[in-house]
């Protein structure tokens, strides 16, 4: 029997018996060694686009609005700048050293 499932809205079908394993990229995403390893890897392959989707992927997990508040941004400020194509390195030095303090 093959099942059934809807992901992204495509309809995949897994075989019955399957070796099937749940993932979620939480702890990736909280992970220090992986966050640096890939903002690394975007940055050897010019993409400061990847850069800012790693941080803005990272700040999900870790509570965007508990980072503003520990660092007295304002939430618009911080969805402008992870939305803007080119945050200045300032910016993302505050971002990034907020979220390290609210994960310890």
């Amino acid at each position: 029997m093959v099942k059934a499932n809807v992901v992204g809205g495509q309809k995949l079908k897994i075989k019955k018996g399957a070796p099937v394993t749940a993932y979620s990229p939480t702890q990736e995403l909280l992970d220090e060694e992986f966050i640096s390893k890939s903002i690394w890897a975007c940055l050897k392959n010019n993409d400061p686009e990847g850069v800012i989707e790693v941080i803005n992927a990272h700040l999900e997990i870790a509570s965007k609005v508990a980072v503003c508040q520990k660092m007295s941004l304002a939430r618009s400020t911080l969805y402008h700048s992870l939305k803007a194509k080119n945050p200045t390195l300032k910016t993302l030095a505050k971002l990034v050293s907020a979220v390290h303090a609210e994960l310890q």
